[in-house]
């Protein structure tokens, strides 16, 4: 029996957020907002799509009784039935004071166990095997001199961090050309959890969408092609057909790491090979949530079913583009290219001409995932904040 669900909460705000909080608003839901860091306390609304501003809630009272106490009395004010974040670790807080929410305010997250566990990049790699994903070599970095244990002809390599916020200065991906290099760039940083090292490959990353239910049903599971990619990011992509193998690895991870809600698997298909290769999984709305709503996968509605929600009424079915983009962040590839050319985790490697030739025409014919003329104020704030609040 599903419960009405007619005011949500959610925790922090960054532009792949509003999506799925403009596609809850044209359910009927009231979003009401607290916001993450160090900012003013009372701002303008960011998005058409937000009810209420609770302000900010610090960086110091993340994970701490005041700030729990802050976020339960706020939930109470706004009479919330869900609460929600696309920040892991407030997600990963908000799994571990269930009880302080349910059953009243439905938390939108697996159980705090399997958050804790999919938090090691080490632990995802290993359910990744176990699940029939294949898996790069790979090798962790837990001091410098580990580095030694990585032989010579598996360079270069991809070195990826295993925990959000765990080195400085902080990193997505590097490219290393040599155990030398290897050395040097290690000793430019400190890191409190092992570093991932794999052999760079280069290629199109699929991602793969899905949402499971409480009960433990996939109710949807969908894949998309980021044919573009700058700086490891998937800035513009496409559906893509999804092999059986594929589908049954990511449906058994879901059920091995009991996975809840909305999530989705970061890959890597070989340009060389075809081989498509497991790099992690995120148990959260994230990065590509507004790419994949705008190519027609109702996220945020399937994510409500998850949970047993049901919103006021269900909104107009998505209208698909056959392919789409961020804008913003292609501006930022153009012009990259026009000062230094392209990026060592770009894809495609072209020449500087093509990629800003074949940038500019993108721009000019493929949507952006999050401008909307009917929500003009988040759209200005897309464009000028882009990140988190």
């Amino acid at each position: 029996m599903a419960r009405p669900i007619r005011h949500l909460l959610h925790i922090g705000f960054w532009a792949p957020s509003m999506a799925f909080l403009r596609r809850c608003n044209e359910a009927g839901i009231q979003v009401h907002l607290l916001r993450h860091g160090s900012g003013p306390e009372q701002i303008p609304l960011p998005s058409n799509a937000i009810t209420t501003d609770g302000g900010v809630l610090r960086w110091e009272e993340m994970n701490t009784p005041a700030g729990m106490e802050r976020i339960v009395s706020f939930a109470q004010r706004v009479q919330a039935d869900a609460i929600c974040s696309d920040d892991e670790f407030t997600l990963y807080w908000l799994a571990c004071h269930r009880d302080r929410f349910e059953p009243r305010c439905t938390v939108l997250a697996s159980p705090a166990q399997a958050i804790a566990r999919l938090m090691q990049k080490s632990e995802q790699t290993q359910l990744a095997r176990e699940a029939g994903f294949s898996v790069l070599p790979s090798w962790l970095l837990h001091t410098r001199s580990d580095a030694d244990s990585v032989p010579a002809g598996d360079f270069p390599l991809c070195l990826r961090p295993t925990h959000m916020n765990s080195v400085t200065p902080p990193f997505k991906a590097h490219r290393v050309e040599s155990p030398a290099e290897l050395h040097t760039f290690l000793s430019t940083l400190t890191w409190t959890s092992p570093l991932l090292a794999q052999p760079f490959c280069l290629g199109p990353n699929l991602v793969l969408h899905g949402v499971r239910s409480t009960s433990g049903n996939v109710l949807a599971l969908e894949c998309f092609r980021a044919y573009r990619k700058y700086k490891g990011f998937a800035l513009s992509i496409e559906r893509f057909a999804m092999p059986a193998s594929l589908r049954d690895a990511a449906e058994r991870f879901a059920h091995q790491a009991n996975l809840h809600g909305p999530f989705h698997f970061d890959l890597l298909q070989s340009a060389q090979t075809g081989e498509i290769f497991f790099l992690e999984v995120n148990y959260r709305i994230g990065g590509t949530t507004p790419k994949v709503i705008r190519l027609g996968y109702d996220e945020p509605m399937l994510a409500l079913e998850a949970f047993g929600l049901q919103p006021p009424h269900r909104p107009q079915s998505l209208r698909a583009s056959r392919r789409v983009t961020g804008k913003r962040m292609l501006a930022g590839q153009i012009y990259h290219n026009l000062r230094q050319g392209p990026g060592e985790l770009d894809f495609p490697q072209h020449s500087r001409l093509r990629i800003i030739l074949s940038g500019l025409r993108e721009f000019l014919t493929v949507p952006d995932a999050i401008l909307s003329r009917k929500d003009l104020r988040g759209s200005l704030f897309y464009l000028k904040r882009g990140g988190r609040m």
